[in-house]
């Protein structure tokens, strides 16, 4: 049976726990931070939105392995513990001119995905919004998690599956096949995955050196009260409202290099100046507003593969919660021998080695 020490109890870890202990390892799941999920946390994936949105209006580098995981998320939902915090009810999509809005349709085309045209009324059906808006897109291939709820759900289902979580433990050295915490307790295993967000320590960066490219992503997000319940996603210039199972969620901006948590005025009023720009006076401010620190690799796709003589999965951006399944799955390939496929080996932290 393989052992696997999982450094980092986020949406990825977690995902990767749950994942391996499916496949027959034997997994301990460390993280530094208590059990507790809120937004005011240092965990990126408790603070985000919970978007599950992997198309553009262009093509990108990794667009197959996004679509590869939102398909994921779909087949993982059905049973889960946390099943009922994951809604897939589309997205609507303002583009900024009719070239826009075909750019979007024709690489949603190319991708085998739909993506359609609304008309004003179609928008107002769609959304429950009463604004007049041109150029909208309802995509069908989008969703939004609830990070509070699958986040607690991911950890009862790990634990359901035989994997030992520990909270509060914090690691001060990482060795190919030995953890150890600042308590030193050891923990040994045939691999060691890390998976620390933003917040890697000296002691995992010299365990993996690709972590030392990991840099924060500072953004935030603003609750919101509408008139009536959100149904799909809804993505403009500036901005993308979400509702989640008890809150609707306004964000989000982007601050790379930025580990500062403190709340910026000026980009709060510029999310709501946004969505008012759109929507006037249908969004409304609930008078909570937080902050989140993204994990961001140098071109701001996922790290996932060796570094050091551990594994990584670091650097996700925006994409965490997207991300998270497809990232397990080739976490699961690297540590049983399996075939890595070139759209998986593609996201190997050696990527950078040359640059």
């Amino acid at each position: 049976m393989k052992s696997v020490v999982i450094v980092g109890a986020g949406v990825v870890g977690l995902f990767c726990a749950v994942r391996l202990a499916q496949a027959g390892a034997r997994v301990t799941l460390l993280e530094a931070e208590a059990e507790e999920v809120g937004v005011f946390g240092p965990r990126a994936s408790s603070a985000a939105a919970g978007m599950l949105a992997p198309l553009g209006e262009a093509p990108a580098a990794h667009e197959r392995v996004a679509l590869a995981s939102f398909d994921l998320w779909k087949r993982l939902q059905d049973g889960a513990v946390w099943g009922d915090g994951v809604r897939f009810d589309g997205g609507v999509v303002v583009a900024a001119n009719p070239e826009e809005a075909s750019a979007f349709v024709a690489n949603a085309a190319r991708l085998e995905r739909k993506a359609q045209s609304l008309s004003s009324s179609a928008f107002r059906s769609r959304t429950n919004l009463a604004a007049r808006v041109e150029h909208a897109l309802f995509v069908e291939d989008e969703g939004v998690a609830d990070p509070q709820r699958v986040l607690s759900g991911l950890v009862m289902d790990a634990r359901r599956h035989g994997v030992t979580v520990k909270f509060g433990k914090d690691v001060r050295e990482a060795r190919a096949n030995t953890v150890i915490t600042h308590d030193d307790e050891i923990f040994e295993a045939d691999h060691v995955v890390l998976a620390p967000g933003a917040w890697a320590t000296s002691a995992l960066q010299s365990a993996a050196p690709a972590l030392r490219r990991v840099e924060a992503a500072k953004g935030h997000i603003v609750s919101v009260v509408l008139e009536k319940a959100l149904k799909p996603n809804l993505r403009g210039k500036g901005f993308y409202l979400a509702q989640r199972l008890e809150d609707v969620v306004l964000g989000s901006t982007m601050e790379p290099g930025v580990y500062d948590r403190g709340i910026d005025p000026a980009r709060v009023n510029a999310l709501l100046a946004a969505a008012e720009a759109l929507a006037p006076g249908e969004v409304k401010p609930r008078g909570q507003v937080w902050t989140g620190i993204r994990p961001m690799s140098p071109d701001g796709a996922p790290m996932i593969g060796a570094s050091g003589d551990v594994l990584v999965a670091a650097g996700h951006s925006r994409n965490g919660w997207l991300l998270a399944p497809i990232t397990a799955e080739i976490i699961s390939a690297y540590v049983f021998g399996a075939d890595i496929a070139p759209d998986w080996a593609a996201l190997s932290p050696a990527r950078f080695e040359t640059t």
